[in-house]
């Protein structure tokens, strides 16, 4: 794994910052993952548009709510703010190489090895193989008793990008490849906490030995892959393309790099698939016609509007800049809360309601993707499993949620999940 890191989080004094809560580091961590709309929306209406929270995980981080300020940290060009150097500070395990965690110029290289891969005619033509993959994983899934739907959801997201993205044919290694992932990315207690890293003294010394030990079954299958796809001179997969984009790399420092976006790949479309599915499941009518294969880009488009996938894009300011009427220093981590901006009163009314027909608002509110340079590079492939994966799920079964309201949110490592795993049962068509 790359030694390169960010910078330590407690090696200097603290700037001066925006108030924000004062309650200590484990109290605003912990208040921020088992209820990140409900912390948030607090603090805003306490100390403003702009504060500062301190975190396990980074600290401090300005928390800015401002939307006329959205475009200048979203869309900054990264010679002002980073995003791969903020993310890193809130996993600090990820390579700076990879496309999750660069910055610069190797993130426009890491980029553009598997950008096409990723666009929509070159995902269509995995539409058969999601499709059965789909199929294949509904018919494992409980008919007679409750289950969390979140949880086989992942696994099946991890078989379907392992097989089209990566290109891994193998059942067999698929499989295996499949359960080292989940391994690897399983964090304890509820809500489950980041694992932490470097600066974090002994425990998170500990916590990179754990996440370390996790993370080699990956990396080893990751490793043979690519090594076959250079025996074979084959780019048609993202594994490949790395290959081919760094010939001298050596396929540890490639599959370090493959494993963010693996990580990536995995949690946030199955969150937001999950909670697609339980807004279907609460509406029989609309899941007739995504059964049916038409799609409605406005259910899907509400549903992002009020469970994003990740909490926010994180910009490191690499020069002193002035947000909100705040001058920040150079080397802070700014924090763009998309739920907040997605359910503001102000751009939409009654808010929290589920509300398809609304207008869907300004780029400075909505967000679900991000924006700018660093737009999330799977926007494309959600689409792609919410045409595919999502009727194909449907046509087979009904599914009938056994909580009368949706859960709450809750915050795993940057990604907003359900708060019990949406608890469902599910009956045969």
């Amino acid at each position: 794994m790359a030694t390169t890191a960010a910078p330590p989080r407690h090696a200097r004094p603290e700037p001066a910052l925006p108030p924000g809560p004062e309650h200590g580091v484990l109290a605003q961590t912990v208040a921020l993952h088992r209820d990140p709309l409900a912390a948030l929306r607090d603090a805003v209406d306490r100390y403003g548009p702009i504060f500062t929270l301190r975190l396990a995980t980074a600290r401090p981080i300005v928390v800015v709510t401002e939307p006329s300020e959205v475009a200048r940290l979203v869309t900054a060009d990264p010679g002002h703010a980073e995003a791969g150097s903020a993310r890193r500070s809130i996993l600090p395990m990820a390579s700076p190489r990879s496309v999750f965690a660069s910055d610069g110029e190797h993130h426009h290289a890491a980029r553009g090895a598997v950008d096409s891969l990723f666009a929509a005619e070159a995902l269509a033509r995995h539409r058969d193989t999601l499709a059965a993959i789909a199929a294949h994983h509904v018919e494992d899934w409980p008919r007679s008793r409750p289950f969390r739907l979140l949880p086989p959801m992942r696994a099946l997201i991890d078989d379907a990008f392992s097989r089209t993205l990566l290109g891994v044919a193998d059942d067999r290694r698929r499989g295996a490849l499949a359960v080292a992932i989940g391994r690897m990315l399983w964090t304890p207690g509820n809500p489950p906490l980041s694992i932490p890293g470097e600066g974090d003294g002994i425990v998170g010394a500990a916590g990179e030995t754990l996440f370390e030990r996790r993370r080699a079954p990956v990396a080893g299958l990751l490793r043979e892959e690519i090594a076959a796809r250079r025996q074979r001179g084959d780019a048609a997969d993202v594994l490949g393309a790395m290959a081919q984009a760094q010939p001298d790399a050596t396929p540890e420092a490639l599959a370090d790099q493959a494993i963010p976006l693996l990580m990536a790949g995995q949690e946030p479309p199955a969150a937001a698939l999950t909670w697609l599915l339980d807004r279907l499941a609460r509406s029989p009518s609309l899941a007739e016609r995504f059964a049916a294969g038409y799609i409605d880009d406005a259910v899907v488009r509400e549903m992002l509007r009020l469970h994003p996938a990740a909490i926010a894009s994180l910009r490191r300011l690499v020069e002193p800049t002035e947000i909100a009427g705040c001058p920040l220093p150079a080397g802070v981590i700014t924090m763009v809360p998309i739920p907040v901006l997605q359910r503001d009163p102000r751009a939409y009314p009654d808010p929290d309601s589920f509300d398809p027909v609304r207008d869907p608002g300004s780029p400075q509110h909505y967000l679900p993707f991000g924006g700018g340079a660093r737009r999330c590079l799977g926007e494309a492939l959600f689409g792609e499993y919410v045409r595919t994966i999502v009727p194909t799920v449907l046509r087979r079964i009904r599914l009938r949620p056994l909580w009368p309201r949706e859960e709450r949110m809750v915050l795993r490592a940057t990604i907003l999940v359900p708060h019990r795993g949406t608890p469902v049962r599910a009956r045969n068509r």
